[in-house]
């Protein structure tokens, strides 16, 4: 009995169709995910800073010196808010950090663009 073997060619062929499926059903996973990260990017945004801030919190309270026996953010007595933001400073300024961050980024890049390409003025 004969059995039927494919051609260097004809393997080749088989192996390009293939290849172009497996290329269709990534892209099509790819488009999903990208609809997906469309569609919910504002909740994943306010969920990755969530866990961000509550992450820092929690590493912060865990490595407080034995000493503090509070596990809360500590206030100066009598210091006001003033108080607060010294006693705690690393905390508010790496989150401040954070937050500050992409906005200056942001002014900044505007103010080059705005240096390099100026507008011309309408008469």
């Amino acid at each position: 009995m004969k059995t039927y073997r494919l051609t260097p060619l004809d393997q080749l062929k088989l192996e390009e169709r293939q290849l172009r499926e497996e290329i269709k059903i990534s892209e099509q996973k790819m488009v999903f995910q990208l609809q997906y990260i469309n569609d919910n990017w504002g909740s994943m945004l306010l969920k990755g800073i969530t866990s961000s801030v509550k992450n820092k919190v929690t590493n912060t309270f865990e490595h407080i010196s034995p000493i503090a026996t509070s596990p809360y953010v500590t206030r100066a007595i009598g210091g006001g808010w003033g108080g607060l933001l010294l006693s705690n400073y690393k905390l508010v300024g790496s989150m401040g950090w954070k937050i500050l961050k992409p906005i200056a980024l942001t002014i900044l890049s505007r103010k080059a663009k705005s240096m390099l390409f100026p507008r011309r003025k309408r008469r």
